[in-house]
């Protein structure tokens, strides 16, 4: 028996279950991808003759070259008229009803299984946009070893290229770090995030503030003020100005036209500029607008409510541990500032969570308000990049973990 080499080990993580449950919230909200095979397989297919409703429909488009820069991409299905994709019938995939589960899509038949190569070897997890991933269903990821191996020999076939950078990881700003001592620093991180006798908040500023102490004795300072939840003081005004750049991008309420998904700072500088003239800071949704003082009075359930605690607990423990947080795995950021992003983005949750409650009229968030919120969140991260600028301002504003404090005491 060979023994598998360190950086071909499959690492899978305790906690997370998943079946698909059968819903097809999945097959909407984008174009699904198709490689130049998926698009020969399936459009050679008189679909017109397997289903009436076909009848005349162009059901491809070839991708923007800026839609499959470097992907594996050449053309995609359409979006139906209901947003969905128009091979999702009756909840179910057509094309795996008529076929088999080979037709479909490349990226389809990888869903929700996502893989991050590393040097310590390779890390699955799965996408919260799936309901059968937000509502934990099914059997344990660690009693599917076998089916997650074929997945991941089906991810390396589509994606021979994939080899992210893990080379040049920083604690912070020119603090280089090892990878083995990124790892030591993790196995603290998810420790904390795993601690269920503190609520959430504490958990992410607790977290925070460790690597606030790791960085200040890596630059050999005296550590300078830790963030603290009870005597945090109210958002400032650049606490406002990122929320609601973040909040534009994450949980967007218009369609957002090209780069606009990105973290633009030309756009966040004129809103900080000119603050006293621009009317728009706070939370927006559909028809409305709310004031961060306005959601921060509705409480916040995630410490008396176990299913949704369980829910955002189960969603940060993905990221950190598939490393979809910092270095090759978002932006380059260092490690302070991928932590401490993710904290805010808990921030963003709640908020998003309440101005939902809030537009049904109701005086609580519910677990189905939070998994809206997460599922969204999910599909944004899936489709936003940072460039360097932006990375570069987000090592400016994410390093404190007194913002953090403030942000989660205040959201």
């Amino acid at each position: 028996m060979t023994t598998e080499s360190k950086s071909e080990q499959l690492h899978i993580p305790e906690d997370l279950n998943y079946e698909c449950t059968g819903c097809g919230k999945c097959c909407g909200g984008w174009s699904v991808p198709l490689t130049e095979e998926d698009y020969v397989r399936i459009a050679d297919i008189d679909w017109a003759k397997e289903a009436d409703r076909y009848f005349g429909k162009n059901l491809f488009r070839e991708l923007r070259d800026y839609e499959s820069q470097n992907t594996p991409y050449t053309h995609a299905i359409k979006e139906g008229d209901s947003g969905h994709c128009p091979f999702l019938y009756d909840n179910l995939c057509f094309i795996h009803s008529k076929f088999d589960s080979k037709t479909k899509p490349s990226i389809c038949q990888l869903f929700p299984y996502s893989f991050n190569k590393t040097p310590s070897g390779t890390y699955a997890t799965i996408s919260f946009y799936s309901m059968g991933a937000v509502n934990n269903s099914g059997k344990a990821l660690v009693d599917q070893r076998e089916y997650l191996e074929g997945k991941l020999a089906e991810f390396n076939a589509l994606y021979p290229n994939h080899e992210p950078n893990w080379s040049q990881i920083q604690l912070s700003t020119g603090i280089p770090l090892t990878w083995e001592k990124y790892l030591e620093h993790e196995e603290k991180l998810i420790a904390y995030i795993r601690d269920r006798s503190l609520s959430l908040e504490q958990r992410f500023v607790n977290g925070s503030n460790y690597l606030a102490r790791a960085m200040a004795e890596a630059r050999g300072s005296s550590a300078a003020a830790e963030g603290a939840l009870d005597s945090a003081p109210p958002l400032n005004w650049i606490d406002r100005h990122l929320l609601t750049a973040l909040h534009k991008i994450y949980f967007p309420v218009d369609k957002l036209g090209r780069g606009e998904g990105d973290f633009n700072l030309n756009r966040f500088l004129f809103q900080v500029a000119f603050e006293g003239f621009f009317p728009g800071l706070g939370i927006r949704v559909p028809g409305k607008r709310y004031s961060f003082e306005e959601l921060e009075k509705m409480p916040f359930p995630s410490k008396d409510d176990k299913d949704i605690e369980d829910l955002i607990y189960r969603y940060f423990f993905s990221r950190l541990f598939g490393k979809h947080y910092f270095g090759a795995g978002f932006g380059q950021l260092t490690l302070v500032t991928g932590f401490n992003h993710l904290a805010i983005v808990f921030g963003l949750i709640k908020l998003q969570s309440k101005a939902i409650a809030k537009v049904r009229g109701a005086n609580q968030v519910s677990y189905l308000d939070v998994a809206a919120a997460v599922r969204q969140l999910e599909k944004r991260f899936g489709e936003t990049s940072l460039d360097g600028m932006a990375a570069a301002t987000f090592e400016t504003l994410m390093t404190s973990s007194k913002r953090v404090a403030r942000v989660l005491m205040h959201s």
